[in-house]
């Protein structure tokens, strides 16, 4: 059998002439003449080596072999149609894919309102979060696992570009009954204390040892490490020892006296939470618009 390419202009006309049943109407949903239309269809039937409509009268009837044209070439057209919606709806950002990686504590704070504000505006595109300590989020980041990333570090990935978007404070927390608790002290008393450590890789576990480093104290010599920030949290609780964290992660548990805070004398730990992207690189549609809005919630509060 030999396959005959067909033309799609002239597809496109004879299935307006079949959802009419007119030339005429045909032509003028089409903005061109009739004697083109005709011109058309008579070129379709002659590549096809078939007859497509038979007149009767002023009006059109579609042959068998038109008959089942029609009814592909319409399914045909509806899905060039949903193909162009669809299309759009990635180029504007509405359809797609959001990929996320981030670090504890924006993911249990101001992530979430985030991401639902955004799959609110933008129900279509499939989020997708992902959630480790600040060396784990750059190297999702950086392997394209993801588009974006959010940590609570001061500590810059090579390769990675990053905006500040809230800056936060490390403090350091003791069960509410604990004899620190509420008072003032040197960090070498705080640091015969036994402490709750975040894992490897962990930017306050970091920022303990730089801390310890820069007045050359030996790092708590009864320690836990623990994975997570809010194992950490509830880990001292129960009542054991220290540990430094986020401000913003506690600030409910101090009010409510569940836990107490330790002041060190002149010392305040600001921590910035942080926006990461890939280095020049432009970003993906659904990418800026979820950028977009995290500033503009920003800028509202």
């Amino acid at each position: 059998m030999e396959w005959v390419k067909m033309n799609l202009h002239a597809l496109r006309i004879f299935t307006q002439v079949a959802k009419f049943g007119s030339v005429t109407r045909a032509a003028e949903s089409l903005l061109i003449s009739q004697p083109a239309v005709t011109a058309q269809l008579r070129k379709l039937e002659q590549e096809l080596g078939m007859k497509l409509i038979t007149s009767s009268g002023r009006s059109i009837q579609l042959t068998e072999a038109g008959e089942l044209l029609a009814n592909h070439s319409k399914r045909l057209f509806a899905l060039e149609a949903e193909i162009e919606t669809k299309m759009a709806d990635y180029s504007t950002g509405k359809r797609g894919s959001l990929r996320i990686c981030s670090t504890q504590l924006p993911a249990s704070t101001v992530l979430p309102r985030w991401i639902v504000k955004f799959k609110q505006k933008y129900p279509l595109v499939d989020v997708q979060v992902y959630k480790g300590n600040t060396d784990w989020t750059f190297e999702r980041l950086l392997d394209y696992s993801v588009d974006v990333a959010f940590v609570y570090s001061e500590q810059k990935g090579e390769g990675v570009k990053s905006h500040t978007l809230l800056d936060d404070e490390l403090i350091f927390i003791v069960p509410s009954e604990h004899r620190l608790a509420g008072k003032e002290v040197t960090l070498e008393e705080l640091m015969n204390e036994p402490f709750i450590l975040r894992e490897k890789g962990s930017a306050t576990r970091r920022s303990v040892i730089n801390l310890c480093e820069a007045v050359n104290l030996e790092m708590p010599k009864s320690f836990i490490q623990m994975e997570g920030l809010r194992e950490s949290i509830e880990a001292v609780k129960t009542g054991y020892g220290a540990a430094l964290v986020s401000a913003l992660a506690v600030d409910n548990d101090l009010y409510n006296g569940k836990l107490g805070r330790v002041f060190v004398k002149n010392l305040f730990i600001k921590h910035p939470i942080r926006l990461c992207t890939r280095s020049d690189e432009e970003y993906l549609t659904t990418t800026t618009n979820f950028i977009s809005l995290i500033k503009d919630e920003l800028a509202n509060t």
